[in-house]
C-alpha cells in the first residue's frame, strides 16, 4: 500500500507637486507667500475611495503531475470559468505542492485569475489551507481547502487586498516515481476584497 508523497495544490500612490514662484517688480523684489489657508489646501490629500467587493469565481480544467521519490509536484494546472469583474476567466497555477500523507497536510502555491482586462494575483497561506485524501493509497480523490492571499491586481482589480476562501477537489491515479499524469480539477473562490482608488 502506498501512502502519499505530495499532493499538488493547484497591487495606488499619488504624487502631489506644489510650486511657488515670486512676482518682481521694477525697483524692488517682492515675494508673495502664500496664504495660511492656501497652503492648507495645497497641501491636503484626499483619504483614498474604498470599496468593497464580494468576489465569487467557479473554475474547472487539468492538472498535471509528476511524482518522484521526494513527493509529487503540479507541473501545470489551467482553469478556465467566470470570476466577478474577471468574467469568463482563467485559472492559472504557477507552482504548487503538499506534503502528503493518509490524512490531511498543509499546501502550498501561487497563481492568478485572469480575464476581461483584469488579474489578480494569488498565494495559498499555508498554515490556513490543506488537503485531504480520501483514501490510504492511489487511486483517491482529494479535497482541497483554505484561505489564498490576494497580493496584487490590475484592470478593474488594481489595488485589491483581502483573502479568498477556496474549496476544490481532483483526483490522483498513481504516486509511483516517476510516473505522470494529468488529472481534472474543479475550484471555488469566494470573499469579500478591498479595493483602494
Amino acid at each position: 500500500m502506498r501512502t502519499y508523497k505530495k499532493i499538488p495544490a493547484p497591487l495606488f500612490a499619488s504624487l502631489l507637486v506644489v510650486s511657488a514662484a515670486g512676482v518682481g517688480v521694477a525697483g524692488a523684489t517682492t515675494v508673495h507667500q502664500p496664504s495660511s489657508t492656501a497652503a492648507a489646501h495645497a497641501t491636503k490629500k484626499a483619504p483614498p475611495k474604498v470599496v468593497k467587493v464580494a468576489f465569487r469565481g467557479v473554475y474547472k480544467g487539468t492538472l498535471a503531475l509528476e511524482w518522484s521519490a521526494a513527493g509529487g509536484k503540479a507541473t501545470a494546472v489551467n482553469g478556465t470559468g467566470t470570476g466577478t469583474y474577471l468574467g469568463a476567466s482563467k485559472l492559472v497555477g504557477l507552482s504548487g505542492s503538499a506534503p502528503a500523507s493518509n490524512t490531511c497536510d498543509p499546501m502550498t502555491g501561487t497563481g492568478y485569475l485572469l480575464g476581461g482586462g483584469s488579474k489578480l494575483m494569488l498565494t495559498i497561506i499555508t498554515n490556513s489551507s490543506q488537503a485531504c485524501a480520501a483514501g490510504q493509497s492511489a487511486p483517491t480523490s482529494v479535497s482541497v481547502k483554505g484561505l489564498a492571499k490576494v497580493t496584487s491586481g490590475i484592470g478593474k482589480w488594481k489595488g485589491a487586498t483581502g483573502n479568498l476562501k477556496f474549496t476544490g477537489s481532483f483526483s490522483i491515479k498513481d504516486t509511483t516515481a516517476g510516473s505522470k499524469e494529468t488529472d481534472t480539477f474543479s475550484a471555488t473562490l469566494t470573499g469579500v476584497l478591498v479595493i483602494r482608488k
